[in-house]
């Protein structure tokens, strides 16, 4: 009787964390254009500390809202459709590091011609030096964290537009030394 308690016990324990890790994995969800309720207040709060909605916390997800969450997604280098779903909330609650993630199925597919090029999936000193350049440059807003995850990725495509070079998010020897000042 007593090892059949023991096993119940483990199974559920099991149970509990499966159950935990599949939570935290799920995040946040998209919130919509048109729903009410707490989860939009809490936008709306965290919107107006940044800066970015300077309407009523009223729980109503309007237009006020849409053009806010578009406002900061385009100034911290996320796709800017007024939508937030798990990356910006991300962003907007626990920092621009925690959104600056890496898709290992992404970052398996790239490939650098140049042994010297810091590309995405990377992370360490060189990752740091180029986001404290792209961040000097105005187009990187997270914090120097040593990751080339998504927001790295956009900033380095979005400096190489602007020079004239590929766009290819691959920051090489041409766009380190555009960095550079070389």
């Amino acid at each position: 009787m007593q090892n059949h308690f023991k096993r119940i016990i483990a199974a559920l324990t099991a149970l509990l964390l499966t159950l935990s890790i599949c939570v935290s994995a799920l995040a946040y969800t998209t919130i919509r254009f048109g729903a009410t309720g707490d989860s939009v207040r809490a936008l709306q709060r965290a919107l107006k500390s940044k800066g970015y909605y300077s309407g009523t916390v009223d729980g109503k997800f309007g237009q006020k809202t849409r053009s806010a969450v578009y406002r900061y997604q385009k100034a911290i280098g996320l796709k800017a459709d007024g939508k937030p779903g798990n990356r910006t909330l991300t962003a907007l609650y626990k920092g621009l590091s925690a959104a600056n993630t890496i898709e290992k199925k992404t970052a398996d597919t790239v490939v650098a011609k140049n042994s010297k090029s810091i590309y995405y999936g990377m992370r360490g000193a060189k990752v740091k030096n180029l986001q404290r350049l792209l961040r000097d440059a105005g187009y990187y807003k997270g914090s120097a964290d040593g990751v080339f995850g998504d927001l790295t990725l956009t900033a380095v495509k979005r400096y190489q537009w602007a020079k004239g070079l590929r766009g290819d998010g691959i920051a090489g020897v041409k766009t380190l030394a555009l960095l550079n000042g070389k």
